[in-house]
């Protein structure tokens, strides 16, 4: 076995008891022999996973002029790279986008380059940049000196931070869903945060096991309910449309591909090098933000250690981002962390081995064990384009949610909890340099976090006991 002193995650883990083939610092998993079907899981991966990723597709149709079909292509193509990462690398989180960052890249690609070409040529060299730093970050140790040094505050910061982002974005920057669903939109809300964190529900779990079946379901309860209530209430209307689905992948890479359409130029990757900076500042968050929350249930899990290493990470994001960048340019969907769908799989994960065997089997099976079929079936594709606006608020709802239930227990200072939360304010609400520049301000001349210094009030620290999220 391999023991591994891993930056920010548990010093000396060895392999999980869901095995694999170890090659390099990552591990293989096959499906059915390492991973092992986890059904709520998958069936959760089927809805919820497709019905959020489509949304990209509106997005690819009207900046970047792909048609709908293309843009499932692409989506098709990226999910791949993206799901089958996780067989491949054995990381264990759930991947996902670099959220924050995608509207700060709409913004930087629409503003700055003309529809066609470019703008493909422009994602490509986000992804090779943010590949080029991961690497740089790893391989130099730099990350792991970061991660050591990184103040409480700091690390509570950038997870509340990507809770009031998301918070931002699902009642103020999107409220537009609610005025339009405000009745499916609202019943989604509402049955999924019940079912996911209401304690007084997890206590009748216990009592009843119907409602553990359906609990264990996570966000898909929510799902169906909005589906049922926006159906009878007219705000959701179904056009099912039957047949196979066969995406038109070599028109798509025509248009897409550097290969086909040219690498970009040089003066291109010194044009995208700051926003590239911004979105490892986020790669960096939401390891953070993943590995907190696998601590926080590791307790009642310690029949499957789990091992998380920053630099690992970096590495396999690096890879992903470079392959991505060639196949489906798709800035940032290579990121190391979808914070939804990550805390449904803990939240089954931690209620024991009769629920899920392990942590990666169950990361495994709502991925579909790498291979997204479903954009190959024109009947869930119809079924899911009509609520992909309500998956996508679920998402980012359960990821405050779940962010606050982590940072929280971080701070055991009332001026630590101040500084953590002006910092998550200032990530969410102003740009990474500014909210950085405070964080500095903050942690050292207010906080003072001031290296070889410490106030003589200072008690000395026990060792921190994290709770566990839904406690």
């Amino acid at each position: 076995m391999d023991q591994t002193n891993s930056p920010g995650g548990r010093q000396g883990s060895s392999l999980p008891k869901s095995g694999g083939w170890r090659w390099g610092p990552f591990t293989f998993r096959v499906p059915f022999l390492h991973l092992k079907l986890v059904p709520s899981q998958f069936v959760q991966g089927l809805v919820v996973a497709s019905g959020t990723s489509l949304i990209m597709a509106p997005v690819m149709i009207g900046y970047f002029g792909l048609s709908f079909e293309e843009a499932l292509a692409l989506l098709m193509l990226a999910n791949t790279v993206l799901c089958a990462s996780f067989v491949v690398f054995g990381e264990p989180f759930a991947p996902g986008m670099l959220t924050p960052a995608f509207p700060l890249v709409l913004t930087f690609i629409v503003s700055g380059y003309p529809e066609g070409p470019e703008r493909f040529q422009v994602m490509t060299a986000l992804s090779l940049t943010l590949a080029g730093i991961a690497l740089v970050f790893s391989l130099s140790g730099l990350s792991r000196r970061m991660m050591s040094a990184l103040p409480v505050a700091l690390k509570a910061g950038i997870i509340f931070g990507a809770a009031i982002s998301a918070l931002d974005r699902v009642f103020i920057k999107d409220v537009a869903l609610f005025e339009s669903h405000p009745f499916s939109a609202i019943t989604a809300l509402l049955v999924s945060l019940l079912f996911t964190f209401s304690a007084p529900v997890q206590d009748l779990r216990t009592r009843h096991k119907w409602l553990d079946s359906v609990c264990c379901l996570g966000l898909l309860p929510g799902f169906v309910a909005a589906a049922v209530v926006g159906v009878i209430v007219g705000e959701i209307q179904f056009d099912i449309r039957w047949g196979l689905f066969l995406p038109p992948v070599a028109e798509t890479l025509a248009k897409v591909s550097p290969l086909s359409i040219g690498w970009p130029p040089a003066s291109m990757y010194l044009e995208v090098l700051p926003l590239a900076f911004v979105a490892y500042v986020i790669l960096f968050g939401d390891f953070v933000t993943g590995t907190e929350m696998i601590h926080s249930a590791q307790p009642a899990r310690e029949d499957d250690p789990i091992d998380t290493n920053f630099e690992r990470s970096e590495i396999a994001v690096a890879l992903r981002n470079a392959v991505s960048a060639v196949f489906a340019p798709l800035f940032p969907y290579q990121g190391v962390l979808w914070t939804g769908v990550h805390a449904v799989v803990i939240q089954t994960w931690r209620r024991g081995q009769d629920k899920m065997r392990n942590l990666h089997s169950g990361i495994g099976s709502y991925y579909g064990f790498g291979l997204p079929l479903i954009y190959l079936c024109w009947p869930w594709i119809s079924l899911i384009k009509p609520i992909m606006g309500i998956a996508l608020m679920l998402t980012l709802a359960l990821t405050a949610f779940a962010c606050i239930m982590v940072a929280a227990p971080l701070v055991k200072k009332p001026l630590e909890m101040v500084c953590a939360l002006v910092i998550g304010f200032m990530l969410a609400m102003f740009d990474v340099w500014t909210a950085l520049g405070a964080a500095v301000f903050l942690l050292i001349f207010i906080n003072g976090n001031l290296p070889g210094w410490k106030k003589k009030t200072d008690t000395p620290k026990q060792p921190s006991q994290v709770a566990p999220a839904g406690d």
